[in-house]
């Protein structure tokens, strides 16, 4: 019987900056299906971001993730995905100043519920 390999993909990785001509940071907001996503860029612009051949099967994006978007030439509007960030990368980006504090805070997990009113 082979051994399960636990934790394969937390092995560290060098850590992808943005430069700010040709990749952004982004957070996913929903999912549009085929691998395609709403997500709010760095420079403050919604765009359609596609997941790369590459990760499409292998890399679960869900709502609330931090990318690493790399812009189309031509077309300002849509971009691919290169990279998800774990949440310790996401950390030294915070402590480094890469990304701020209200880019990752998103309004829904601020929604209070009155349970005493329901």
């Amino acid at each position: 019987m082979a051994k399960k390999q636990r934790n394969k993909n937390m092995i560290d990785r060098p850590l992808s900056f943005a430069d700010n001509v040709n990749t952004v940071y982004g957070i996913i907001q929903s999912p549009l299906g085929q691998g395609q996503f709403v997500a709010d860029c760095s420079d403050s612009i919604k765009r359609i971001a596609k997941v790369r051949g590459k990760d499409y099967k292998r890399v679960w994006i869900q709502p609330n993730d931090i990318v690493l978007l790399s812009l189309r030439e031509g077309n300002n509007e849509r971009a691919d995905i290169e990279l998800k960030y774990m949440q310790k990368e996401i950390k030294i980006l915070k402590d480094n100043g890469y990304i701020e504090d209200s880019f990752t805070n998103t309004e829904g997990d601020n929604i209070k519920i009155d349970f005493d009113r329901i």
